[in-house]
């Protein structure tokens, strides 16, 4: 069996960070545009909610904001939401690779890796 999700989209509000038993998470949610449009002419969006562990989470919070681009690879994740009155299936995508694909942080990137030559 094979559970593996790639997604490239934009940051649909600023990352929040939390601390379970000292390890950081950051919840995000990814605004990934579909690739057609609708019969308006105009494309949809879906939102999808995403949780980064320890230091991709540090990472997405220091370099990103709002807006920001970026590509992800994780797994989905179902669990179920109980705190309603009636239960619903929550799926989320568990974070274990982030690559930041807007301009600014490649170009800082490779200026970096320059200085260190």
């Amino acid at each position: 069996m094979f559970n593996e999700v790639v997604l490239i989209g934009r940051l649909a509000r600023k990352p929040e960070m939390k601390e379970y038993d000292g390890i950081k998470l950051a919840t995000i949610v990814i605004d990934v545009e579909r690739p057609y449009l609708n019969s308006l002419g105009v494309k949809e969006h879906d939102y999808i909610n995403c949780i980064l562990w320890k230091g991709i989470s540090q990472a997405v919070m220091d370099c990103c904001d709002e807006g920001s681009f970026l590509g992800f690879k994780g797994r989905l994740q179902s669990k179920m939401d109980s705190s309603k009155k009636n239960p619903s299936m929550i799926i989320e995508v568990k974070v274990e690779h982030v690559e930041f694909l807007d301009r600014y942080f490649q170009e800082s990137s490779e200026k970096s890796s320059d200085h260190s030559k």
